[in-house]
């Protein structure tokens, strides 16, 4: 729908790189795109110029701009990030293992994801849409600490829930973790895990990342481990030379027997206790 359309007469005063000024009836002075003039007017020229609304042209933009804020709506107002949710997943004497899922950041962009111990920032966790879990060493015994995720977005921070734990004493043994390499006797092996049951400790046949001590009476590999990675029997496992390069502490079962005897936790007699075939 167009409006009716009026007319105005103009009389055209000067030519200016690529403007108009044009001189109206009423001493009204307007620029004016020559581009736009009629092909051969120049200066003293009267020209009409007719203006009208249209409404039409109006409606259909307008539509398109609300269309365009619904999108916009859609697709970055509806959902925000949601503030990660941290876990506590083991806790020894020195150390706190922390994990959380996989983090929601709606259509917003990640820009760091930060722990901080004690309200007071410790680090930023490395390659954070991929990392769900960290470990924090070095803390001191029977000591009450504070933990919390600080996910930055281009939407904002939002911080996790704040976790509180006390690091164990040497009496507590619960939070050892420990991960079974080659126990050449089956009765040794299974009287080894029935004393970390005792313990109100945890094991495994793979690494993770609260593992505490990885144990063995030789590196070398077991049958199937051996076999499944086509190496020989009496090379190194794959799992003992991870731990070594992690410095987790080797040891042999007797280590489990006598934490458990003393019902405390006994430090290994070195930093890397490796065991010995026999």
């Amino acid at each position: 729908m167009v409006h009716s359309q009026e007319s105005f007469t103009f009389t055209v005063g000067k030519l200016d790189a690529g403007m108009a000024i044009l001189l109206g009836e009423r001493a009204h002075l307007i620029e004016f795109p020559s581009l736009l003039l009629p092909p051969g007017a120049t200066t003293g020229s009267i020209v009409n110029i007719s203006v009208t609304q249209n409404v039409e042209e109006e409606k259909k933009r307008e539509s398109e701009f609300w269309s365009l804020q619904e999108d916009i709506l859609g697709t970055y107002g509806s959902r925000s990030p949601e503030p990660p949710k941290l876990e506590l997943r083991g806790v020894t004497q020195t150390s706190v293992t922390l994990e959380w899922g996989q983090l929601n950041l709606a259509a917003a962009k990640l820009r760091s994801l930060e722990i901080y111990r004690n309200r007071q920032r410790l680090t930023a966790i490395p390659n954070p849409q991929m990392n769900t879990s960290t470990k924090l060493s070095g803390l001191s015994l029977d000591t009450e600490y504070t933990f919390q995720l600080v996910m930055r977005t281009t939407a904002g921070v939002f911080p996790s829930n704040l976790i509180r734990v006390r690091t164990h004493t040497m009496t507590d043994t619960s939070g050892v973790s420990v991960c079974f390499g080659t126990v050449q006797d089956p009765e040794l092996l299974a009287a080894a895990k029935d004393a970390l049951k005792e313990m109100g400790g945890r094991w495994s046949d793979q690494l993770q990342i609260d593992t505490t001590h990885f144990v063995c009476t030789t590196p070398a590999a077991t049958p199937e481990g051996a076999q499944a990675t086509g190496s020989l029997a009496s090379a190194p496992g794959v799992e003992y030379q991870k731990a070594t390069k992690l410095s987790i502490p080797v040891v042999q079962p007797q280590w489990i027997f006598a934490c458990n005897t003393e019902r405390r936790y006994v430090r290994p007699p070195s930093p890397l206790y490796h065991a010995q075939p026999g």
